[in-house]
């Protein structure tokens, strides 16, 4: 939160029970994806989220009251002491190491809600165009200035950020591709806030979070944007106000200049006089014992030293084969091998032809970022297999399956796998029965039980991928390209990937620095 002269408590929208009953249930690992698929199954391989593989059970940080702090907010997502408390979780092990991030500059125009119905349950994510920074449904404008303010603000910010591994664009990412958005338009009489509030946004101790939303009012604090945008992104990763007037993270506007490498008081000019994130802060500090906090030491434990990325995540392996043929009663798993030489991508898999029929109108999908039917885990290793869904003894028909990856810079693969399955009498059809693989009360001859399962929503809850995006870019700095993700389909191999170019939302300038990694482990 920065302001002019004041801070203002920020007024939350609380989950009402009718808008819980609005988000569509969760896939189940191991069981059927639908009762009308029972043949479908979700592969069981692992916790869905990041909380879950912190707590080892299911975790809904919607349940968890938020804390607010002048204009800071702390709620389920955000691995704060005190939130963490009331529901009686430990402090997290912090063993994940710098990963590279995605800022998103929303200067075109935004509508956010404050509860986001998709699949997963979370309180804010960018993709989704959701946050609890709003009470309702809500109108973000673009900033005046036009091109000219976006330029501005984004080179500013740029170089506020040119440290680190953090990619800035001003087009929206894939959807699948987990990123922050902050949102710069408006005054704070948009959010539902008083006159000398800049900004407000979330706070995620360690940037455990990779998808919050904050908000920076150009109309309300005038000439001080990328200032004020530093901030509340900041924010967003873990940092909490400090004392010194120069660094970013001071809470009033003041000229700061930059993420300061030194050890600070956290500073409770504008909140309740509680630290939230002492067990990070300690790491970079261990003197001032959770109440300093060093800001450039603490983003650069996030997200790593700036680094250019132009080789394309590679898709090594994939099952079943292009043009498999399977008998009926037989079998098979659709998952992927991938590999990429950083620690961040995107993924995601997408049931094109032969749909079961709950998904027929609006797809099913697996991905990172919660926007899909179903999760990839948070911070899960690249290696290892990326499941989809496990097909147990199909009805006839023709199946396909496509598979996205794309790393934080928008350098991308993509491959499209088709597979028959043929009746026993040899045989071809058009579609696959529906009803093919449900219970028919006569014993099933391959001597193996039939399953049934519960009936899921068809809502993936996702964004348009190619909303925002420009028909082209320009890039600056060295070993950059221009261009669109292929979307072209495999050429029939199994075993190699389609590289394709950089995405057109991204639009950064590569600062090149020596590579160094800084471990995060408690």
């Amino acid at each position: 939160m920065l302001t002019s002269l004041a801070g203002l408590s920020l007024a939350l929208a609380s989950l009402t029970l009718d808008q819980a009953a609005t988000a569509p249930p969760r896939i189940v690992p191991g069981a059927p994806i639908s009762a009308g698929t029972p043949w479908a199954l979700a592969p069981d391989d692992g916790p869905r989220t990041y909380f879950e593989s912190l707590f080892g059970a299911p975790y809904d940080p919607t349940l968890a009251a938020p804390l607010r702090d002048g204009n800071l907010v702390y709620d389920g997502e955000s691995m704060a002491r005190s939130v963490l408390g009331q529901q009686g979780l430990p402090l997290p092990a912090l063993d994940n190491e710098p990963t590279a991030g995605i800022l998103y500059l929303a200067m075109d125009g935004v509508t956010l809600r404050p509860t986001c119905n998709g699949f997963s349950p979370q309180n804010a994510n960018a993709a989704l165009n959701c946050s609890p920074l709003v009470d309702k449904e809500t109108v973000f404008p673009k900033p005046p200035g036009g091109e000219n303010t976006k330029a501005v603000v984004f080179q500013e910010l740029q170089n506020y950020y040119g440290a680190f591994n953090l990619v800035l664009t001003t087009n929206r990412p894939p959807d699948y591709l987990p990123y922050t958005m902050a949102v710069i338009g408006g005054s704070s009489q948009n959010a539902g806030q008083g006159g000398g509030v800049c900004g407000i946004a979330n706070v995620a101790c360690d940037g455990a979070k990779r998808n919050h939303v904050s908000l920076s009012f150009p109309d309300s604090c005038v000439g001080v944007t990328a200032e004020v945008a530093a901030q509340e992104t900041a924010h967003n990763w873990g940092l909490e106000h400090t004392d010194v007037q120069a660094d970013l993270m001071y809470p009033f506007v003041a000229g700061g200049s930059a993420f300061r490498n030194e050890c600070m008081d956290i500073s409770h000019a504008t909140g309740s006089g509680t630290t939230q994130c002492t067990y990070v802060h300690e790491l970079y500090c261990p003197q001032g014992q959770g109440e300093q906090q060093n800001s450039h030491a603490e983003l650069l434990g996030v997200f790593g030293p700036r680094e250019a990325d132009t080789v394309a995540p590679e898709i090594v392996s994939i099952s079943p084969a292009d043009g498999s043929v399977f008998m009926q009663g037989e079998s098979f798993l659709v998952t992927a091998d991938i590999t990429d030489d950083k620690n961040m991508i995107g993924v995601r898999w997408t049931w094109l032809d032969g749909l079961p029929p709950d998904f027929a109108e609006d797809g099913y999908s697996r991905c990172t970022n919660q926007v899909c039917n179903d999760d990839f885990p948070a911070w899960r290793p690249i290696e290892g297999p990326w499941d989809f869904v496990q097909v147990t003894k199909p009805p006839p028909g023709n199946y396909s399956f496509k598979l996205e990856v794309m790393d934080a810079y928008g350098n991308a693969a993509s491959q499209t796998i088709a597979v028959t399955v043929m009746p026993k009498d040899g045989t071809t059809t058009g579609e696959p029965d529906p009803t093919a693989g449900e219970s028919t009360g006569e014993p099933d001859p391959t001597g193996e039980p039939t399953t049934s399962g519960t009936s899921d929503s068809d809502d993936t809850g996702g964004v348009d991928p190619s909303a925002g995006s420009a028909t082209s870019i320009t890039t600056v700095g060295p070993g950059t390209d221009t261009g669109q993700p292929g979307t072209g389909e495999d050429d029939g191999c199994n075993c190699r990937a389609q590289d394709r170019p950089r995405a057109s939302w991204l639009l950064l300038a590569a600062v090149l620095l020596p590579l160094r990694r800084r471990s995060r482990r408690a």
